[in-house]
């Protein structure tokens, strides 16, 4: 079906009218499974759709349900997360987060989850063609009403990326005065750092902390008689002990690979693990299954040698 006046690939209800269009036959094209609509008055191509990851699918739910809004609403907390591209912890929601003015109270409402927010003291950016919250009160957001590995993990994100400084974020905290969750957000602030190299590994640092295990070096050095073997995700020099964790895409995506075969990447990070041992250090690593629940990584890093420490 044409797409009328679409943005983002998507097509509004509301263009439609003002091009004297009948919206009927969109109507009929989504119950037949030809359009997907995803929000009231906004469609896209199902082809497209099913084509896209989850993510890119939230973003587009996210986009369609904005655009379609008659209050041009602020997106706010993982709705304006996916707009910055921030990575989580876990599943996006179903509903579309926005900011709402502070009498009307935070309340969920035809597909939004509204939050209520004194709107004349945020900032706003527009991205992709709806407004969103500015990237530092999205990450102050996030922090205070997700799990603290999500938050930590969309904070390590923007920091290694350099999109934003601790000091920027804790300026912003320290203006909105006297707010709810403060020790919330200033823990993941400050647990944050530019050091981790994915989600995977914000996961499994905040899992390593909580389960009472001593703090890893970051992103430590090694080299041998060759010259640099790499870099690893987590050292513990009084344990000789070294953790990766092993999300997959560095066999998968291109941007790892380099147009390396699977088998090849695979040769390469068996070369790389055994010049590490052949320096001391045992090796432990895991995938997401084990980053996701605390007690195999307990089981696994016990079972490597590592001690809790007291605190």
């Amino acid at each position: 079906m044409e797409r009328i006046a679409s943005r983002n690939g998507i097509t509004l209800a509301a263009d439609l009218k003002r091009l004297e269009i009948d919206g009927s036959a969109y109507r009929r094209a989504a119950a037949r499974g030809q359009l997907v609509r995803l929000h009231r008055g906004a469609y896209m191509d199902a082809r497209e759709w099913w084509a896209l990851d989850r993510h890119d699918r939230y973003r587009q739910h996210v986009i369609g349900a904005a655009l379609a809004s008659r209050g041009n609403p602020v997106l706010s907390h993982q709705s304006a997360a996916i707009m910055w591209r921030l990575p989580i912890i876990g599943q996006w929601p179903n509903m579309v987060h926005v900011l709402a003015a502070r009498t009307t109270g935070t309340r969920i409402e035809n597909g939004f989850m509204r939050h209520a927010s004194d709107r004349s003291n945020r900032e706003y950016v527009e991205l992709e063609g709806v407004r969103v919250t500015t990237l530092e009160d999205t990450l102050l957001d996030m922090a205070a009403s997700v799990a603290i590995a999500s938050a930590v993990a969309s904070i390590d994100f923007a920091l290694r990326k350099q999109l934003t400084s601790r000091g920027a974020l804790q300026g912003i905290l320290d203006e909105r005065g006297g707010i709810r969750y403060r020790r919330r957000i200033a823990r993941a602030v400050d647990f944050a750092t530019p050091l981790s190299g994915s989600p995977g590994e914000s996961l499994s640092r905040v899992n390593i902390h909580e389960l009472g295990f001593p703090a890893p070096v970051l992103q430590a050095r090694f080299e041998d008689y060759r010259g640099h073997i790499g870099d690893t995700d987590f050292w513990w020099p009084g344990f000789g002990l070294i953790g990766e964790f092993d999300g997959l895409v560095k066999y998968t995506r291109n941007e790892y690979t380099n147009g390396r075969s699977v088998d090849e990447v695979m040769i390469e990070e068996k070369v790389r693990e055994d010049r590490l041992r052949a320096r001391g250090p045992s090796v432990s690593r895991w995938l997401w299954g084990t980053a996701m629940r605390p007690r195999e990584l307990f089981r696994q890093l016990s079972a490597a040698g590592l001690k809790l420490e007291r605190r």
